[in-house]
């Protein structure tokens, strides 16, 4: 059988700067909305009169606001229709930008001189908590700002060749802005689940710690901007007027009264501080809303109709996926964020039109009891929506999820039931709308026998392909079966395969929801 195939090692490199990019530009507007929200409030509950409320929004003050605002905002829109040429004409304009003069670029000429001046002059050592504290900032933000422009060269230029389909739906021509999409409160794998107001409440609360911990940098390098400059004016006052009765040595010990080490530590603990402080309440906030979620789907029947069916060895119940080599700038600005599961992934990243669904691990709520345990009562974790049958059960149960559904993701294992699944998906005519995911635990030898005796796949057509690179396989309109390669099988690229593979059968974002589906109600798992 000759066989197809399809490498997107560049295209999943090219999603991953975009999701970096258009991630960096949705907590720049997250961040500055909330900032101008709280100056606003406070400007407003001081004013008397419509007058002053006109001059106050006329002001210069608001519109240098609006114009920031809109600039980040219309950034973020045109990343997220992937307007690459759009974008080319920001991000040259950020360049020309950044070489005209402004108070800022004084203060970063001083952290280059000041640091060098400390090195090579023992003289000048008493600032050396100053030259640290310049050092750092520089070296950070000028890293993060390299990275950023790698990042943004690099998918202008890739963005012409990858196919729309790999960033998933397109949305409406405003919808990023919808606050479901600033905050991440939606699910796409719980299409006829929608979260509540409290669970939306603690997803939206914990998307503003998280932008908060990643901008927590950005807050600490202003921080030291002002700080720098307030103690310039502070050294001009008390230590250089007086230049003419001081001696170097003094007026250097001057003005290191204004820059001791406790400032410079305070300055630089306080930005760590408050990013792991925001991480801690992010993370539990989110996890509590992801229980609350849980325990509210558990109590609901399965809705197949229309669904995406996730098929997997109960032995490897949360298949692990490899996250991308990262660097400070991705790192920050995915700080907690990363599915780190390969149903957490369909979950929130797949723009899927119904549930995403799974047989539960029957071991999910510990050792066996002697009385039949309800599906509610049961401990499943994050991803698919877990449907929890006996052992008698399980093989009609998914003869009757597949059928139902549209889509099917199957991880690929050695294990005697998912052999038994790949089997029946292949005799019974669902291989088109199923997706065949390696499991990345596999080795070469075990991913070579199971595609030639479960897919039929010729060893001559395996001979020259690298199987580590294997990430996924699909059957074609014709019948040939086309195989997904990738150089290293991150988290991307499973994600780029799974939306290339199900690109056909996705809706608009802005359609409306499916009418509710028939629901079917399976036996709990027996005692």
């Amino acid at each position: 059988m000759t066989i197809a195939t399809l490498d997107i090692t560049q295209l999943t490199k090219a999603v991953r700067r975009h999701d970096a990019l258009l991630r960096y530009a949705r907590y720049m507007l997250v961040f500055n909305l909330v900032i101008f929200i709280w100056f606003a409030a406070q400007q407003f509950a001081g004013l008397t009169s419509l007058t002053g409320l006109v001059e106050l929004v006329t002001g210069p003050s608001w519109q240098w606001a609006a114009f920031v605002i809109g600039s980040v905002a219309a950034t973020y829109i045109i990343l997220a229709h992937r307007l690459w040429w759009a974008y080319a004409a920001i991000f040259l304009a950020q360049v020309a930008h950044f070489f005209l003069p402004s108070p800022d670029k004084a203060i970063f000429k001083a952290s280059l001189v000041i640091p060098y001046d400390v090195l090579t002059e023992p003289a000048m050592r008493p600032l050396a908590p100053l030259a640290l504290e310049l050092a750092i900032m520089t070296l950070g933000f000028c890293y993060i700002m390299i990275v950023y422009g790698v990042y943004s060269a690099a998918w202008t230029f890739q963005a012409r060749a990858v196919p729309i389909e790999s960033y998933g739906q397109r949305p409406t021509p405003l919808g990023p802005l919808h606050p479901s999409q600033l905050l991440e409160t939606g699910l796409p794998g719980h299409k006829s689940q929608s979260v509540s107001r409290l669970e939306a409440a603690h997803f939206a609360t914990a998307s503003l710690f998280f932008v908060a911990a990643s901008m927590a940098f950005f807050f600490g390098i202003r921080r030291i901007q002002d700080g720098f400059a307030a103690a310039t004016a502070e050294i001009q006052d008390t230590c250089l007027s007086q230049a003419a009765s001081l001696t170097p040595q003094a007026q250097i010990a001057c003005m290191a009264q204004h820059y001791p080490w406790t400032r410079a530590a305070f300055d630089l603990g306080v930005p760590i501080a408050v990013a792991i402080a925001c991480l801690i309440l992010a993370n539990t906030l989110r996890h509590a809303g992801r229980h609350r979620f849980l325990q509210r789907l558990a109590r609901r029947p399965i809705a197949p109709a229309g669904s995406t069916l996730f098929l997997r060895a109960f032995r490897d119940d949360q298949v692990r996926i490899r996250r991308a080599s990262r660097n400070l700038f991705s790192f920050v600005f995915d700080l907690g964020r990363t599915p780190g599961t390969l149903d957490e992934l369909m979950l929130e990243r797949l723009d899927g039109r119904g549930d995403l669904i799974a047989i539960g691990n029957p071991r999910d709520n510990g050792p066996q009891r002697p009385k039949p345990v309800q599906p509610e009562a049961r401990i499943a974790p994050w991803g698919a929506h877990r449907l929890y049958v006996g052992d008698a059960d399980w093989q009609q149960t998914v003869t009757r999820l597949a059928s139902d559904a549209d889509r099917i993701v199957l991880c690929v294992d050695a294990s005697d039931g998912v052999r038994w699944e790949i089997a029946h998906v292949l005799q019974n005519h669902h291989a088109a709308k199923t997706l065949f995911f390696l499991n990345p635990a596999l080795d070469a030898a075990t991913r070579h026998r199971l595609l030639t005796n479960d897919f039929a796949i010729s060893k001559a057509d395996l001979a020259p392909l690298n199987l580590n690179r294997i990430l996924a396989l699909r059957r074609l309109t014709n019948g040939t079966w086309q195989l997904i390669l990738c150089a290293t099988p991150e988290r991307e690229a499973h994600l780029v395969a799974a939306r290339l593979a199900f690109a056909n059968d996705m809706q608009p974002l802005s359609s409306t929801e499916p009418p509710p589906a028939k629901v079917i109600l399976f036996p709990p798992l027996a005692a």
